[in-house]
């Protein structure tokens, strides 16, 4: 059972599988859903990434119990959604109830796209190479998403965008101004104190294109081609040697490709 001194995995039940479910009386069917979800898509990134599987548990919250989840990053109770930690030994894949209505319309496309981006970061995390010390966001986070929009497409059968709604309600981040980029762009956003979900919603929705648009041209080993020359002893990647990186893996014309890209 995960370590923690405050959350009642006492009054859980438990799904007698290779992997720990936790989940509350009655939520048996949907353990069974998430496990089922899970357990397929680490098949595709054991082969994908050439690791085994990482440890770890799954825990389906009650309502109730979400302010006192295990988690380490205050957004992630702030507005619940699915997502991975490692204040438990071994890490947990929490998944609430209900999602933050930020996220939208929970279709379930979405929901299997929430459990894939956990269980991505849950292989990376798990990956003995070094992260760098500093680093740009975008550089660990396009792997996150490139990685569980992979998994939407093999496993779902899924075709571009999974966020449709949100794609729609946020349009204009998509306008092209007269420097030939978008008002926000995958390299030029950071976080910031003042930085408001919304904000970094819409980083996301960038990132997504960006991987719809990469799995359209290319395939999914350069995702092991990038972590191979990425996760090595360094200290700082600055944005562009990241992007010189990326473009090596994509090969000839890539560099061209990724400034193309109006929102990169």
């Amino acid at each position: 059972m995960s370590e923690s001194m405050l959350f009642p995995y006492e009054k859980y039940m438990t799904l007698s599988e290779s992997v720990p479910v936790y989940y509350p009386a009655g939520d048996e069917t949907r353990a069974k859903q998430v496990f089922q979800i899970l357990t397929r898509a680490t098949e595709q990134l054991e082969q994908l990434f050439g690791q085994k599987r990482p440890e770890l548990e799954i825990l389906l919250l009650a309502p109730e119990d979400f302010q006192i989840a295990p988690h380490d990053e205050m957004e992630e109770v702030g507005m619940p959604h699915p997502y991975w930690t490692d204040v438990t030994s071994p890490p947990t894949i929490v998944v609430p109830a209900e999602v933050d209505l930020i996220f939208g319309e929970v279709t379930p496309a979405k929901f299997s796209f929430m459990l894939y981006h956990a269980l991505v970061l849950a292989f990376l995390e798990n990956d003995p190479r070094p992260w760098p010390e500093d680093n740009p966001l975008w550089a660990d986070e396009w792997q996150i998403k490139f990685g569980a929009l992979w998994l939407s497409q093999t496993l779902d059968g899924e075709k571009g965008v999974i966020n449709t709604d949100l794609f729609a309600e946020y349009d204009d981040i998509f306008e092209v101004e007269p420097d030939g980029k978008t008002p926000n762009t995958v390299r030029g956003f950071d976080w910031y104190e003042d930085t408001s979900p919304e904000d970094y919603l819409c980083y996301q929705l960038l990132l997504e294109q960006m991987a719809i648009d990469l799995l359209q041209k290319y395939p999914a080993a350069i995702l092991p081609r990038f972590l191979a020359l990425y996760r090595v002893e360094r200290d700082v990647w600055l944005s562009d040697e990241v992007t010189s990186l990326l473009a090596s893996v994509l090969g000839p014309g890539g560099e061209e490709w990724l400034e193309d890209l109006v929102y990169f």
